[in-house]
């Protein structure tokens, strides 16, 4: 009875034994699944920074790439286009670096704490093939901002001479055009010239006495009448410009006038006003063939 007693104490204790150990045991799990779970999310929440900060990456990578393609954008700036592009793929390629080695830490971690969790690697091993690829890219930008320089040199010299050319040839066709509106101005002032000169006449109005004294009428004599000569000129005559009037006014009496030069009797009209006559051409081209025009008022 006393062997009974003493076994189901021993039993008892060793049970107890086994109830605290297990309890020790799971609250030590449950403490260091915390732990994990916690270091998990850090880790994701480090890993999705990494993948949003790679993400921002491919923007930087188009910008750069614009302004190395795009020789306007080049011209934006006070500074070499080929510096500013070198500048920005430097600056990128740090942020890649950065990444890089926090993802490396990241891992490093990871082992170091004996986690293996099948998601994070996967993610670990994608960001890193990303960064691989990013620094691809930038190794290829590098290698084209050379060629792509030289393109826009290239590009700006050929049109630096094609605006030269045309400029010349605008200036060329400019003082071709002035050369031809001045021989424009020039003819239009010939013509009118001419036009004038061809609608010009020269008349003198007297009586037979003042005629013959400005030799325009011979003396005559007893047995030969006066008559008109040759020898007079327009220094003694007045000008009538038949594109602007067409009418004399003579101070005598209608019955008196008569016209001693030879235009077409057709070519005008002499009209009786009263106290003076007036003196009419009708037909401009007929009238004008006879430059000089003598009228006797007696």
């Amino acid at each position: 009875m006393k062997d009974t007693k003493v076994l189901f104490i021993v039993i008892s204790v060793v049970l107890a034994i086994v109830v605290i150990f297990t309890l020790v045991h799971n609250s030590k799990l449950k403490r260091d699944n915390d732990k994990v779970q916690a270091y998990f999310d850090q880790t994701l929440q480090a890993l999705n920074e990494i993948q949003d900060s790679l993400s921002i990456i491919d923007t930087k990578d188009l910008v750069i790439h614009r302004i190395a393609t795009d020789p306007e954008l080049s011209d934006t700036s006070s500074v070499n286009p080929k510096d500013r592009i070198m500048i920005s793929i430097q600056n990128i390629n740090n942020y890649i670096a950065q990444n890089k080695e926090r993802l490396t830490n990241l891992e490093q971690q990871l082992k170091d704490k004996q986690i293996n969790i099948v998601g994070l690697n996967r993610m670990i091993t994608s960001l890193k093939k990303n960064i691989v690829e990013k620094e691809q890219i930038i190794i290829e930008l590098t290698q084209q901002v050379g060629s792509l320089q030289e393109k826009i040199i290239r590009e700006r010299e050929t049109a630096s001479l094609e605006i030269s050319a045309r400029e010349e040839t605008i200036q060329t066709q400019l003082s071709t055009i002035d050369n031809q509106e001045k021989t424009i101005t020039e003819q239009s002032t010939t013509l009118e010239k001419q036009e004038e000169e061809l609608n010009t006449i020269y008349y003198v109005i007297g009586t037979k006495k003042e005629l013959i004294a400005k030799n325009f009428l011979t003396k005559g004599g007893f047995f030969s009448s006066s008559k008109k000569t040759s020898e007079y000129t327009d220094s003694e005559m007045k000008q009538l410009n038949l594109l602007e009037k067409k009418e004399i006014h003579i101070d005598a009496p209608f019955k008196k006038v008569k016209v001693l030069t030879e235009q077409s009797k057709s070519s005008y009209k002499i009209e009786d006003i009263g106290t003076y006559t007036k003196f009419r051409v009708i037909q401009t081209n007929e009238f004008r063939k006879v430059k000089y025009l003598i009228i006797q008022t007696d």
